[in-house]
C-alpha cells in the first residue's frame, strides 16, 4: 500500500523552512560560542585581547609584534625574538590548527603541534607554542619573559679539551676577549651572581663570574699551548653558551690582539730640500737613532725611508693605518728673508680621522676591542705631553702647537704627531742640529716617550675595566655538573 503525503499549503512550507533555518543557525552559533571565547591577556605587562579557540589560547599577530618580529610569507608565519625562531603554517581550518595535525618548526626542531589560524579574518598564534620556544613564563591569561640572567655554569671534562656551559634565560650578545692568558666571556646586559666555579678538568681548573657594569664576565685561565672556541646552542626554551678549551684547539687571536702585544711604531723622516741637495739629513739621522734605541728595547719600528729608498704616499698611508704610533720628523724651512720660526715644536693634529671606521668609533660606536683598535684624540695628546716632558729631561724645550690636517697623520687610528726638530732658517737651530750629541738627545726623548706611552697602553689592555675586579658579592664554590 502506497503512503500518500498530503500536499502542504504555501504558507505552511514557508513556516517549516523558517523553523529549520533558525534551528540550524541557532545550533551553529551555539556550537561556535562553546568553542570560541574572547578573553583578556597580560602580554609582557601589556593588556591585550586573546581568543580561547577549542581550549587553546591564541593571540593576534599585531599584539605579538610588541614582543617579537612577525612576518607572513605566503601561507607561513615566521616569528623571531629573543634569539629564537618559529615557523608556523597558517591553517584555515581553525579546529585542525589546534591539533597536532600540522608540522611546525621551533628553532631547529620540527614537530607536530598547534599552529596559526584565522579568527575573524586576522591571523592568530597559539601562545603555548611561543612561550615554550621563547622560554617564557605562561599560564592562561598571563605571558611574561624572564629577565636576562645567567642561571648557572656547568662543566665537563674531555681527553684533550674541557668544556664550560653557560645557561641563559634569553639570547643576548656574547663575545670573548683574550687578555694575556685569561679568556673573558662577556655576556651583554645579563644579571647573575658573582661567584667562583671549580671544575675537575685538567685544562680549565676553575672560572669566575664578575659584574662589569651592565654586563657579566666569566673569566678563566688558558693553559700554555691551548686554544679555545665559543659558540651558542639555541633550542626551544633554552640558550646555552659553550666554551671549549684545551691543546686540541688551535690557539688563535684576533690580529688586533697581536698588535697590542707587539705594537707598530712608524717614523717618517721628512726629506728636506737641503737633504735633497746633498746637505745634512737631520731628520733621517734622528729617526735612525730613535730606531736603534727602540729596537734595542724590543719594540717594532719601521721607517718610511732609510736613505736609499723612500715609501710612496700610498705606502705611507697604509703604514699609518697599521700603526700604533705614527711620528713625522721634519726640519722647517720657510725661505722668506726675515721670517724665522726657530725651536723644537711638537704638532698634534686635532682634525677628524678620514677613516669611516675610526670616525664612527670616535663618535660613540663601541665594538669589541674598539678601544684597543682606535684611540680617541686623547692618545695623541697623551703622547704629545709625554714627548714634551721627555725632551725637557734632555734639556730641550719644545713648544706645543696645533696642526691642520696632514694625510698620513689623518690615517693613524691611534696616536700621530709631527715633531719639528728645528728650523733651517735659524743659524742657532742649524748649529744645534749639526751637533751629534744634540741629535742623540732628541732621539732619546722620542724613544722614551713612545716606549712609555705604548707600555702603558699594553698594560691597560690586560686590565679589566674599573670596577671589573671587585670582590664577588657571593663567594661560593660551584662545581660543574
Amino acid at each position: 500500500m502506497k503512503r500518500v503525503i498530503a500536499a502542504r499549503k504555501p504558507w505552511q512550507v514557508a513556516v517549516l523552512l523558517a523553523a529549520l533555518s533558525l534551528g540550524g543557525l541557532g545550533a551553529w552559533y551555539g556550537g561556535a560560542s562553546a568553542q570560541v571565547a574572547y578573553s583578556s591577556l597580560t602580554l609582557q605587562g601589556t593588556p591585550v585581547q586573546s581568543v580561547n579557540l577549542y581550549g587553546t589560547e591564541y593571540v593576534d599577530v599585531e599584539s605579538l609584534r610588541s614582543l617579537a618580529r612577525v612576518v607572513q610569507e605566503g601561507p607561513y608565519l615566521r616569528i623571531d625574538g629573543y634569539g629564537h625562531s618559529i615557523v608556523l603554517p597558517i591553517d584555515e581550518d581553525a579546529y585542525r590548527a589546534t591539533t597536532d595535525f600540522n608540522t611546525i618548526q621551533l628553532d631547529t626542531v620540527r614537530e607536530q603541534g598547534r599552529t596559526a589560524t584565522y579568527v575573524d579574518g586576522a591571523v592568530h598564534v597559539p601562545l603555548e607554542v611561543v612561550a615554550r620556544t621563547f622560554g617564557a613564563t605562561y599560564s592562561s591569561g598571563t605571558f611574561a619573559m624572564p629577565e636576562l640572567r645567567l642561571t648557572g655554569v656547568s662543566s665537563s671534562v674531555g681527553t684533550s679539551a674541557d668544556r664550560l656551559v653557560l645557561d641563559l634565560t634569553q639570547d643576548t650578545d656574547v663575545f670573548t676577549e683574550l687578555r694575556g692568558n685569561d679568556v673573558h666571556v662577556v655576556v651583554r646586559g645579563a644579571a647573575g651572581d658573582q661567584r667562583r666555579y671549580t671544575t675537575t678538568g685538567k685544562f680549565i681548573s676553575g672560572a669566575r663570574v664578575i659584574k662589569d657594569g651592565d654586563d657579566l664576565r666569566l673569566r678563566f685561565s688558558l693553559p700554555k699551548d691551548s686554544g679555545y672556541r665559543m659558540y651558542k646552542v639555541i633550542r626551544p626554551g633554552s640558550v646555552r653558551v659553550v666554551v671549549d678549551a684545551g691543546p686540541s684547539i688551535e690557539r688563535t687571536a684576533p690580529a688586533l690582539l697581536d698588535r697590542i702585544a707587539r705594537p707598530l711604531i712608524v717614523i717618517e723622516p721628512v726629506l728636506t730640500r737641503q737633504a735633497k741637495d746633498g746637505g745634512s739629513d737631520f731628520s733621517l739621522d734622528v729617526a735612525k737613532k730613535a730606531l736603534a734605541l727602540l729596537n734595542e728595547a724590543g719594540w717594532q719600528v719601521k721607517l718610511t725611508r732609510d736613505g736609499t729608498s723612500d715609501a710612496s704616499l700610498d705606502q705611507k698611508m697604509e703604514l699609518a693605518r697599521q700603526s700604533d704610533v705614527y711620528l713625522m720628523l721634519d726640519v722647517s724651512h720657510i725661505g722668506v728673508e726675515g721670517v724665522v720660526a726657530p725651536g723644537v715644536k711638537v704638532y698634534q693634529q686635532l682634525s677628524e680621522n678620514s677613516s669611516e671606521y675610526v670616525a664612527n668609533i670616535r663618535a660613540g660606536e663601541n665594538p669589541a676591542y674598539a678601544s684597543n683598535a682606535v684611540s680617541d684624540l686623547g692618545g695623541t695628546r697623551i703622547l704629545t705631553e709625554a714627548l714634551v716632558k721627555e725632551l725637557g729631561t734632555q734639556s730641550i724645550k719644545a713648544q706645543q702647537r696645533p696642526l691642520s690636517k696632514v694625510l698620513t697623520l689623518g690615517e693613524a687610528p691611534q696616536a700621530g704627531l709631527l715633531l719639528e726638530l728645528g728650523s733651517l732658517d735659524s743659524a742657532d737651530d742649524v748649529a744645534a742640529l749639526g751637533d751629534d750629541a744634540f741629535r742623540q738627545r732628541l732621539a732619546v726623548g722620542v724613544a722614551r716617550s713612545v716606549a712609555g706611552y705604548l707600555s702603558k697602553k699594553v698594560e691597560n689592555a690586560a686590565v679589566l675595566p674599573e670596577g671589573g675586579a671587585a670582590a664577588p658579592v657571593g663567594e661560593g664554590e660551584g662545581s660543574g655538573q
